[in-house]
């Protein structure tokens, strides 16, 4: 990859666009800049002590890291953003096609319309009378009020001439040849976006297919779709919604056609129809120019929807570059648990970066240790307090570098977990607003089916077995262009199947249910009846919503209905596929409920979670239902870290609106398992010595050189020290006590390491994360064993009053190796009596079998 400096940080080339608009890299940047001239400094100060070779080391490797991290951080900044601007080009495109997939079985059904037959053969010999151009307007009235997706219908001649349209706006004879053409060209429907007329400005997106008789074209049906009032409805479900108070919208969506040429947008005053926008060639994101303004961009094309694709269109999302990282949602949390690094979703190299500035910290702190150490026996013209000071300062700027990372590495897991939340929000309201338009299209198919004369008739006449016929095949016609249903049924008004398009239940039986006596009280073509969400015998005895329409003797007078059709909703693949299509290209598998407002299951992804038919996660109640409403947010299971998204149904058109008579308030719920909340292992926290700092220098002062072991901090004179040193290589001792780990080769000296914590018994039984490769020699005799404390983390050496040591003889347990306690303003510090640890230490080496003289050092080197 290409390198460049940018603000005195390498960075790849292709990360530098992104970089000028992320607020975080450039406070970052400010930062490690800020941090970058204390180093300097330092470093040329530490020339003067004897640890200026390692400031040095230190500063490159905090500059390689800080280059690093800076690239990590624009990188997945930049992942997370495409990432939300990819689902929402994606559900632009596959909610639209889904819709038109509807689309496509409502010109079959209307080109059975007994009516419109009737009219198309009758305008091969004469024109159409007043009254006639009356009742058929009328009845393309009645399919367009219970559908309001389609804002006209066009009958043709078999010519291709106009007939007739709802609207009045095309003149007997008006040539509409290309629309036969269209459909001369396909097997099943036409599906054409072109102007209606030829002078036509804009176009179209129409609907068509051919009337008729005996198997001889008598005419065209035509539906023109309402594409600029779907599309508003599209996007506020995309986008989301906005309240008053919320900032300026800077994203764009919409569909394009293949050539990149904007067909609708959400926003026509950034992005007008007409425009092209492309992103970079043989990929799906990128930057694009617009006007004056630099866009980041994603387009996806549909995923299709049983096995339809639509007229080829594709889904775009973009934002100005300038505006394209401030669209992420904050946690409501303010902390958000700690994820065990070693297991789930978190990118493993977030927890490198973080091993790497410990590494780097660790290795200054041991030279800053040993630098301390130096200062004993130094005869700097300077004095031993300028040293000391100038570590503390070394040991500021690290503590304060290491810090710096920590907090952009843990910005960077909440964002990464933010992201995962909002994802799981966008898939539930993906999810309720699907489930919405595809129950909306149920309710308006049992009433466009009632509006057929064939049923009609059928239920007029129960005795004749012809038009009983007539109507069994015309509801099989339906159940094959329709192909939610299992079963679509024709009731008379007792509730007694006439016929059904399944041929599975037997003519003459009475269906038992409230929704057969609701539907039977409806007064009116325009209502309709659902069924609540329960088991029935007409599917399987499982459960299921089914939808029905009141057969009226006189559609335009209706008085008392003569029967109902009613429709078995073949909810349970249907809600399935609804909650597996919403994750559309998630590279992770959630799970996802539906279920109603006493957390009853409607549909789910899985099984667990449930009790007695009931989930049991912890939805979140905000008392009233609220139409369409959100929350995101992050659940504990039993130890394991769940992101959830959640939304509330809410209405399609006029299906569930405050006018509409049918409420069903439904919620849906997206969790994804992002990884195991890692075990609650409470260290000792950080220990400061400030305030002992600048101490009365009357007094007498010892220098106390601290490191923590486990969950303690510990400190010893450091005049027992006599350095600190990494090691991870050790041989164990066979029969030896639990707190001797072992032997290493140390400067070519046999040294025995002691886990001083197992040998205090401060541990609570508790096992250590991880082995210790942290060393302090202690002093002891020429003749003695020597002897180095294993521990976690090295502190300071701080220059400490006699007064600041608490002694107490309840702390002389242990053989008197607890010397006293010191504490500070944030934490509290064992003193050991260096002494009598040693001396304890030492006997029980002593006592500890060991091999033959000259084996140890063999081994361990080999």
């Amino acid at each position: 990859m290409a390198i460049r400096k940018y603000r005195g940080i390498e960075m790849d080339t292709s990360h530098i666009d992104m970089a000028k608009n992320l607020d975080s890299v450039h406070d970052l940047i400010d930062e490690l800049r800020d941090l970058q001239s204390t180093w300097n400094n330092l470093s040329l100060l530490g020339e003067l002590t004897q640890v200026g070779a390692e400031i040095s080391d230190t500063r490159q490797h905090f500059q390689r890291l800080a280059s690093d991290l800076t690239n990590f951080l624009v990188k997945q900044s930049t992942s997370q953003t495409v990432d939300l601007l990819a689902s929402r080009a994606q559900n632009s495109i596959d909610i639209l096609v889904r819709n038109l997939y509807e689309r496509t079985a409502d010109i079959g059904f209307l080109a059975t319309d007994p009516v419109f037959t009737k009219h198309c053969v009758e305008a091969q010999s004469s024109s159409l009378s007043e009254e006639a151009g009356r009742q058929i307007r009328q009845r393309m009235k009645s399919y367009t009020d219970n559908y309001s997706v389609y804002e006209n219908v066009i009958l043709l001649d078999q010519h291709g001439d106009a007939i007739i349209d709802m609207l009045g706006e095309l003149a007997p004879g008006e040539n509409l040849k290309w629309i036969k053409q269209k459909v001369a060209a396909s097997t099943q429907y036409a599906e054409a976006f072109h102007p209606l007329r030829a002078n036509d400005k804009s176009d179209a997106l129409i609907y068509a297919w051919k009337i008729t008789v005996s198997g001889q074209i008598k005419g065209y049906v035509v539906l023109v779709f309402n594409l600029e009032e779907e599309s508003k409805a599209l996007f506020s479900k995309v986008i989301g919604p906005r309240s008053p108070d919320a900032p300026p919208e800077w994203r764009v969506c919409g569909v394009s056609d293949a050539t990149g040429k904007v067909l609708i947008s959400s926003n026509l005053q950034y992005v007008g129809q007409g425009q092209t926008i492309m992103p970079p060639k043989g990929v799906e994101w990128g930057i694009t120019q617009i006007g004056p303004l630099a866009y980041l961009c994603c387009i996806r094309p549909t995923r299709g929807y049983q096995g339809y694709s639509g007229p080829g269109w594709k889904g775009f999302c973009l934002v100005p570059l300038s505006h394209a990282f401030g669209q992420q949602l904050a946690c409501e949390e303010d902390r958000l648990p700690e994820l065990d690094p070693n297991a789930g979703l978190i990118d493993p190299r977030i927890e490198g970066f973080q091993t790497q500035a410990t590494q780097i910290q660790r290795q200054l702190n041991r030279s800053i240790w040993n630098g301390n150490m130096a200062q004993r026996s130094a005869n700097s013209a300077l004095g031993n307090s300028f040293g000391k000071t100038l570590l503390w300062e070394i040991s500021r700027a690290g503590e304060r570098t290491k810090t710096l990372f920590t907090d952009s590495l843990n910005n960077l897991v909440d964002t990464e977990i933010n992201g995962y939340q909002n994802e799981q929000q966008i898939h539930a309201m993906l999810a309720m607003d699907l489930m919405d338009r595809n129950l909306y299209e149920r309710a308006n198919d049992c009433r466009w089916w009632a509006l057929n004369p064939t049923l009609r008739e059928a239920l007029l006449n129960t005795k004749n077995s012809e038009t009983t016929l007539n109507a069994a095949n015309c509801l099989k016609h339906i159940h094959s262009l329709y192909t939610v249903y299992t079963n679509i049924l024709l009731l008379d008004r007792d509730g007694r199947v006439i016929c059904d398009s399944a041929s599975e239940v037997e003519p003459g039986k009475r269906i038992e249910a409230s929704w057969v006596n609701n539907t039977m009280q409806l007064k009116n073509p325009s209502q309709y009846c659902v069924s609540k969400f329960e088991k029935t015998d007409l599917y399987q005895d499982r459960p299921t919503y089914i939808y029905c329409a009141a057969v009226f003797e006189n559609p335009d007078n209706p008085s008392q209905c003569i029967g109902a059709i009613a429709l078995v909703f073949d909810s349970e693949p249907q809600f399935e596929a609804i909650l597996n299509e919403s994750m559309g290209g998630s590279k992770h598998k959630a799970f996802a409920f539906i279920v109603d407002e006493n957390q009853h299951v409607i549909s789910s992804t899985t099984e667990q979670f449930t009790e007695n038919g009931k989930i049991t996660l912890p939805l979140k109640k905000n008392g009233k239902f609220v139409k369409q409403a959100t929350d995101m947010g992050y659940f504990n299971m039993a130890g394991k870290f769940v992101a959830y998204g959640q939304c509330n149904s809410g209405s399609y058109r006029e299906f569930k609106n405050d006018s509409d008579a049918y409420q069903n308030n439904l919620i849906c719920l997206y969790g994804l398992e992002i990884g195991t909340l890692k075990q609650d292992n409470k260290l000792a926290g950080e220990i400061s010595f400030d305030e002992f700092r600048h101490a009365g220098q009357k007094e007498q002062m010892v220098d106390i050189a601290a490191f923590r072991v486990g969950k303690h901090w510990y400190g010893i004179d450091s005049e027992d020290a006599v350095e600190a040193f990494l090691c991870n290589q050790i041989v164990s001792l066979p029969n030896s006590p639990d707190w001797i780990l072992g032997s290493t080769l140390y400067r070519k000296q046999a040294i025995t390491i002691v886990d001083v914590s197992e040998f205090l018994s401060s541990t609570n039984g508790e096992p250590d994360t991880a082995p210790r490769q942290q060393m302090i020699l202690l002093k002891t005799k020429e003749n003695n064993a020597k002897i180095a404390l294993a521990v976690d983390e090295l502190g300071e050496i701080p220059s400490l009053p006699m007064s600041a040591i608490h002694e107490s003889d309840s702390l002389q347990d242990q053989g008197g190796i607890v010397q006293g306690l010191i504490k500070t303003s944030n934490n509290l510090l064992v003193l050991l009596n260096s002494e009598h640890l040693l001396r304890q230490l030492e006997t029980g080496i002593k006592k500890t079998p060991r091999a033959s003289k000259g084996f140890l050092s063999d081994a361990i080197e080999r």
